[in-house]
């Protein structure tokens, strides 16, 4: 019974002390006390896969925001809101905002921004395009090389194809060959 007694109150001591350890002073008047300083926090490094597969849209929900740098793979969508550095192939639908690369895809090929070279049935850029497109149909807000039959820009670099829109290119509707001014 005593050596029960004996161990409880050692258990509750430390508690005491540890507990104690972690509580900062209490200093009282207002010429010493100090507050105390914020914990450091550091980020996390941003995590990037090798490989990841997609089946549809977030799905699994593990690539919705998932950063790969190789190869990602949409059997048969491919889609989030990360970025991919290297190569993104779909059959369907390729839709990952950020390429930094290739992306190819047997159907529509959307990305929010493409750094690199696009090639789809239907490839549509968001908001940047710094590449080139090829396919039947290429939409780009700006910038780019486009080679298809239809190809629509605000101000692509260089237009390869039967019917041309370019905006504010040399000649806003042109066919086989329009350009930027």
């Amino acid at each position: 019974m005593k050596l029960k007694a004996i161990a409880m109150a050692a258990v509750i001591w430390g508690l005491g002390a540890t507990l104690q350890a972690q509580t900062p002073p209490i200093t009282s008047g207002t010429a010493t006390a100090k507050p105390a300083a914020a914990p450091v926090v550091k980020c996390a490094p941003q995590r990037w896969d090798a490989m990841l597969a997609g089946f549809w849209f977030d799905v699994p929900t593990s690539i919705t925001n998932a950063n790969v740098r190789g190869l990602k793979l949409g059997l048969p969508i491919s889609s989030g809101n990360g970025k991919v550095i290297g190569m993104e192939w779909s059959l369907g639908c390729g839709a990952t905002n950020y390429i930094s690369g290739f992306q190819w895809s047997f159907g529509v090929a959307k990305p929010v921004t493409m750094k690199g070279f696009q090639m789809a049935m239907v490839n549509m850029a968001e908001e940047e395009l710094h590449g080139a497109q090829l396919g039947l149909v290429n939409v780009s807000p700006a910038n780019g090389v486009q080679i298809g039959i239809v190809n629509s820009a605000d101000n692509a670099e260089c237009q390869l194809g039967i019917v041309n829109l370019n905006k504010n290119g040399w000649c806003p509707f042109m066919l086989f060959f329009n350009m930027s001014k």
